[in-house]
């Protein structure tokens, strides 16, 4: 019985939020927009190139396209593609099925008169909406991964509640599900993880397989190379004994990935994973470090509040003298990819809602607000409540903020009016223009 209870719940988790994120409005499929053809292209042809679409790639002027060998690619890493072919590989079989069918109809009902068949459904043509249902379900996902971690500290109500602030008080809902951008499954990816190496505090050996996850994350995203050092780090201190292990199973995902490098790319790596191309040091980066936290436009803790008691957390853990390798660990992750996002010319992350080079973290942030939940919890009188009303306030606040940015297009325009963010970042800084008070103000 208490097995159906559970199960029971972790669907009414998916689903909330699968249908809600995919009701959603807001799909920003730019620099995404050849996830879904290239995933079609491996399914069809057996390779990444997107040869076949050429008549696309002109329409598009070639947008997020390169050429290699002759040969035209998105710049972007594949694992997103990888992910996605499950989903377009049923999602083609279903509407081959549906334009046979209505073929059949047609054909049958018009016997008497000239039948011209209809033109089939193309998987391209609906691309846009395909990535908001893969985007949509890969953070239901997530979600569930965020409930089971939670239920590890606390009560079910409280592992709700969290949840509910992972799926719709952060990132998740206004950049992680409004295409196929690489952070949504980043950030399943990562929070896969973490899963595991807190499962392997009673059960070890399930350190192993950490590093799957943790390796295929950067065939997601090159920023994930900060979580894959510290963790192997940490694995290697606290799991001497299944190191190797750990290790192995790393090497079935970076293998082929090294290979896939080589045939295309004629390197280890592509372009895409050179960040020394991006990263600088100069004045502006302080800027970006303050910017990606406090910036009106795009900092961290004016889209989530809620995440401030992020750091509450980590303040109580310290204070209580209980904070562990694992949190040291995570704290060091966030800390260097703070510092990594800040220093990429566009720290602003383009034209996008709120702080999307944040975005990969929020599964971490996420761990150190359950550490203040529980340190809430404990407290009595007047304190408690303070800080029960200040909570609340914030998950509110960081609900609206977010629901404006997963349904009001208006946030988006914000990116190109009155001038484009990516010629004027002053505007960054402008508090009489705020991104998610666009449309309101």
């Amino acid at each position: 019985m208490k097995r159906l209870r559970s199960a029971i719940i972790l669907v009414s988790i998916f689903f909330s939020v699968f249908i809600s994120h995919l009701s959603s409005r807001n799909i920003n499929s730019s620099d995404s927009k050849w996830s879904i053809p290239t995933a079609l292209s491996i399914i069809k042809e057996g390779n990444t190139d997107l040869d076949e679409y050429k008549e696309m790639l002109e329409k598009s002027n070639y947008y997020a396209i390169e050429r290699i060998d002759g040969h035209y690619y998105t710049p972007y890493p594949i694992g997103v593609s990888i992910i996605a072919i499950p989903f377009v590989y049923a999602i083609e079989k279903s509407l081959d099925i549906l334009s046979s069918t209505v073929q059949k109809l047609e054909k049958y009902y018009t016997k008497d008169r000239e039948y011209s068949p209809p033109d089939s459904i193309s998987i391209v043509s609906i691309a846009p909406g395909i990535e908001l249902f893969i985007a949509s379900f890969i953070v239901a996902v997530n979600t569930i991964f965020i409930y089971l971690i939670c239920h590890r500290f606390f009560e079910r109500k409280y592992s709700l509640l969290i949840s509910f602030i992972f799926a719709f008080c952060t990132s998740a809902w206004s950049t992680a599900s409004r295409g196929l951008w690489q952070h949504g499954p980043s950030m399943l990816l990562l929070t896969i993880t973490l899963y595991l190496i807190l499962l392997s505090k009673n059960k070890p050996r399930l350190i192993q397989f950490a590093s799957i996850p943790l390796v295929f994350s950067y065939v997601v995203r090159p920023t994930n190379s900060i979580s894959i050092f510290l963790l192997t780090v940490f694995v290697l201190i606290q799991y001497r004994h299944y190191f190797l292990r750990y290790f192995l199973w790393a090497m079935t995902v970076a293998i082929p990935f090294t290979l896939f490098n080589l045939s295309v790319y004629h390197s280890f790596l592509s372009p895409y994973y050179k960040l020394w191309r991006l990263l600088r040091l100069d004045p502006d980066s302080f800027v970006a470090l303050a910017g990606n936290l406090i910036s009106p436009s795009r900092g961290l803790f004016i889209f989530s509040p809620i995440l401030v008691f992020s750091l509450y957390g980590i303040i109580l853990k310290m204070k209580e003298r209980k904070f562990e390798t694992l949190d040291c660990f995570l704290l060091g992750i966030i800390l260097l990819h703070w510092i990594t996002i800040s220093s990429f010319p566009d720290w602003w992350g383009g034209h996008s809602f709120g702080p999307r080079y944040f975005s990969d973290m929020v599964p971490y942030f996420i761990y150190f607000l359950i550490l203040s939940v529980t340190g809430i919890l404990t407290l009595k009188g007047a304190k408690r409540v303070v800080l029960v009303s200040l909570f609340l306030c914030c998950v509110l606040s960081s609900f609206l903020i977010h629901y404006r940015g997963a349904t009001d297009w208006d946030v988006y325009v914000w990116n190109n009016r009155p001038v484009d963010i990516d010629e004027n970042p002053a505007r960054l800084w402008d508090w009489n223009d705020i991104q998610f008070l666009r449309g309101i103000k």
